[in-house]
């Protein structure tokens, strides 16, 4: 969601590729994105995780629903600081863990 893919030349001063259009993303990726995200604050609810870890899922899901409907990239740091908080003493295998690094390998794919 957070790379930039320039398909053809170059064509311009601040103008990249494809005429002047930035392809941001996969609206799939997005879509399975937010998904999962949702997921993860839902799974988060039922293991009676604390609220902070909750409250950061919540800030995430929301964050990525406003830039899908804003046409925008996600705020790098918002959601870094979202998994970091997210990922604290999940244990190696949970399904919460297993989410958040799919969130996590969805943005850096």
């Amino acid at each position: 969601m957070s790379t930039y893919n320039f398909h053809g030349d170059i064509n311009g001063p601040a103008v990249y590729g494809d005429h002047a259009t930035l392809n941001i993303g996969d609206p799939e990726t997005a879509a399975r994105t937010l998904r999962l995200a949702g997921e993860l604050a839902l799974w988060l609810k039922s293991e009676g995780a604390p609220q902070d870890r909750i409250d950061a899922a919540e800030t995430l899901r929301a964050e990525l629903d406003r830039a899908a409907r804003e046409r925008r990239t996600v705020e790098p740091g918002l959601v870094r600081r979202c998994l970091e908080t997210v990922t604290l003493g999940l244990g190696a295998g949970s399904t919460g863990l297993v989410l958040a690094q799919e969130i996590t390998r969805l943005f850096a794919g």
